[in-house]
């Protein structure tokens, strides 16, 4: 392969582990399972993919959120401010910083 035509993949696949990189790194696992087992257990199970009230949040780790979508933290994020389908928007509920440990957390179920 050329290097004209290497630079370009190598850009984009660079780009693509950053953002990775980025959802892994951002929250504190800890405090986020702290907050979850205070703001979000009661709805949601952390340790079975069975649904509680809400759906459980075992398996997330592997790429996909309940809904189908790919689990990352923006995709986790838009749902605890949206919510839905009876879950409350959290919005104003939760600090940027609570809910994006809650966040780092469940990416690590």
């Amino acid at each position: 392969m050329s290097l004209k035509r290497m630079v370009p993949w190598v850009a984009g696949l660079c780009l693509v582990s950053a953002g990775y990189a980025d959802d892994q790194d951002k929250g504190d696992v800890t405090k986020g399972k702290e907050a979850f087992q205070t703001r979000c257990l009661m709805c949601h199970f952390e340790d079975k993919a069975d649904k509680k009230i809400g759906p459980g949040m075992a398996g997330i780790k592997d790429g996909k959120l309940p809904s189908g979508k790919e689990a990352t933290l923006a995709n986790i994020l838009e749902n605890m401010n949206k919510g839905g389908n009876g879950m409350p928007a959290f919005e104003q509920m939760l600090s940027e910083e609570e809910k994006i440990n809650i966040a780092a957390y469940v990416l690590s179920l």
